[in-house]
């Protein structure tokens, strides 16, 4: 029988079939390819114990999140606005270095709104999001950014988002909600995520 390791060694080196072999964490996480090389054995793997899936990376990668952290939605981070860029460029980085697809989503509420309105949306929708969310408070807005967020799976987040507004303070609370999911075909060449997010907030000091 050809085991995980015999099956890969044509494409291996002998450092990184050791390291595989040994399960050398330190190397793995060091080296994007080999740990590229070692997640798709998982997913091998995955496939064989659940062939009902097309199992990728991505989903193993979800799946041992929630093994090792549990949902965490209570544990979304809420930053001040002033970090929101560094850590979107933060999020382009790793997007377009490992093919990882990310969320930004920027909620409006409308010229006067208050604080208790505010806040009240910002605790229900911080407290349907994953851990390793960020949430990042203006004065009538809040952007998030969504690491490992799916096309698919944005939009349903942003309907919920305009369920709860409207259950907690009414419609005519929002104003808008702008959204984008990267790497995307929406932006042109010229126009990057991180000019896109500037759009959004082009307003803010009036806000």
């Amino acid at each position: 029988m050809t085991t995980v390791t015999e099956a890969v060694k044509p494409v291996l080196d002998e450092d990184d079939e050791t390291a595989i072999e040994k399960g050398d964490l330190q190397k793995l996480c060091a080296s994007p390819q080999l740990a590229q090389r070692f997640a798709r054995l998982l997913t091998k793997a995955a496939r064989e114990i659940s062939p009902g899936r097309d199992w990728r990376p991505e989903d193993l990668r979800d799946v041992l999140e929630v093994a090792v952290h549990g949902t965490g939605q209570e544990s979304a981070r809420v930053l001040e606005g002033r970090y929101f860029r560094k850590r979107l460029r933060e999020q382009v980085n790793l997007a377009d270095r490992y093919g990882d697809s990310f969320g930004v989503v920027v909620i409006t509420m409308v010229q006067g709104v208050s604080e208790g309105v505010y806040s009240s949306i910002l605790d229900a929708v911080t407290e349907r999001l994953r851990r390793t969310d960020m949430v990042f408070l203006y004065r009538r807005r809040f952007a998030l950014v969504l690491p490992r967020m799916r096309p698919a799976a944005l939009e349903p987040l942003i309907e919920r988002v305009r369920e709860l507004v409207a259950v907690g303070a009414g419609d005519a609370a929002l104003e808008r909600i702008d959204s984008l999911c990267y790497p995307t075909d929406e932006l042109d060449e010229n126009t990057g995520v991180l000019d896109w997010a500037e759009d959004q907030l082009r307003d803010l000091k009036l806000s």
